[in-house]
């Protein structure tokens, strides 16, 4: 096997990991489900500044993070022959930034799938069966280690908290519909869902990956 393959051997492996990471997070903060399970019990809204319908927030949000065209996120207040905004212009920096960095996310999570996929065909039809299934075992373990770090580190406060600071560093005055919608309770059905669709996909490449070489025993 030449450097140029080893090269793209282990190229391969980094592309699966960031895959899987990326891919089961934009799908997870992309699908209504995931606010909609957060917004079920409707206590989220308890405190919320107006009244809101959390079926309706969860519904406009995804629209509004999936559309390139929707510059502004704004939901109205029916009053009378009036509506109200209920997100004032920070919340709406705030919601543009986050779908800024979505929208990242969802670009890396395409680019590195297509490239994950050209690494793999590239090594399998030059015959690199052998060396394909062990980097292939490789990445399955470094993985799964990293799904296994990510709920880690979102479940401690203090890293969320940094993480916001770091990435959006928008302070949101109180009482904001922002709390509820990404706040504290958010990251449980962040966490649920996406290691759900992470374990989705690994299991998916290990049944194709055992289809086209050698089995892949992540377990011993």
């Amino acid at each position: 096997m030449k450097k140029v393959n080893y090269i793209i051997s282990y190229l391969l492996v980094v592309c699966f990991l960031i895959s899987v990471l990326t891919l089961s997070s934009t799908l997870t903060l992309h699908t209504s489900a995931t606010y909609n399970f957060n917004f079920n019990d409707g206590v989220a809204f308890k405190k919320a500044p107006a009244p809101v319908e959390p079926n309706k927030i969860s519904s406009e949000l995804t629209k509004y993070l999936i559309s390139p065209s929707k510059e502004k996120f704004q939901i109205y207040e029916v009053n009378g022959r009036y509506k109200d905004p209920i997100f004032n212009k920070k919340e709406q920096e705030v919601m543009k930034r986050v779908k800024t960095i979505f929208s990242i996310e969802l670009f890396a999570s395409v680019l590195s799938a297509v490239v994950f996929f050209a690494l793999y065909r590239y090594l399998y039809s030059n015959g690199f069966k052998e060396a394909l299934g062990n980097r292939m075992k490789f990445a399955l373990y470094i993985t799964s280690g990293c799904v296994i770090a990510r709920i880690i580190a979102i479940s401690i406060k203090t890293f969320r908290v940094s993480l916001y600071a770091n990435m959006i560093g928008i302070k949101i005055d109180k009482p904001s519909i922002l709390i509820p919608i990404f706040g504290d309770p958010f990251f449980k059905s962040y966490i649920m869902f996406s290691t759900i669709i992470a374990v989705v996909l690994i299991g998916i490449t290990i049944y194709f990956n055992k289809k086209f070489v050698k089995p892949v025993r992540i377990f011993s």
